[in-house]
């Protein structure tokens, strides 16, 4: 199951219809991750944030210059984290230092989903896959930018 179905799968089964309110605001997010943070995490650029379409979950996307998504970012009520955590698809193991409290995923293959509760929030992100056995952006990377997104919180 690729990460986009994961993310749908989880946001409606916590939220339900409440998604579509969060989602709907996607700019105010833009506050707590920039390009200019992705860039300076991963060292690519001509990095881009790509508009939302109507049927994403995600609030924020960003891809690479030559177009392909390396970073999706949801904001969830706190609340969320239980589920997403309970989710024996989703956590492979805990993460520490990064909000409240965190872990990383999927629970099978190659990592690429990291997942923290921070104040209000639950913070989703996650990067593609580059075939089936590398993340484009590695967890550590993925670990300095949510550590980013959580001081912003």
């Amino acid at each position: 199951m690729n990460s986009r179905k994961i993310l749908a799968l989880w946001a409606a089964i916590l939220l339900g219809g409440f998604g579509a309110a969060i989602v709907s605001g996607a700019p105010q997010f833009a506050k707590f991750i920039t390009v200019a943070d992705i860039e300076r995490v991963t060292g690519l650029k001509g990095v881009n944030i790509v508009p939302k379409s109507p049927d994403s979950d995600d609030d924020l996307t960003f891809a690479s210059q030559d177009g392909k998504v390396i970073l999706a970012a949801t904001f969830l009520p706190a609340s969320a984290f239980a589920g997403a955590k309970s989710s024996k698809a989703g956590m492979k193991s805990p993460l520490s230092g990064v909000g409240d409290e965190a872990f990383v995923g999927p629970a099978s293959g190659p990592l690429y989903i990291l997942v923290f509760r921070k104040a209000a929030y639950t913070v989703i992100l996650n990067t593609e896959l580059e075939g089936t056995t590398r993340a484009r952006i590695p967890i550590e990377k993925l670990t300095e930018i949510a550590k980013i997104v959580s001081s912003r919180l």
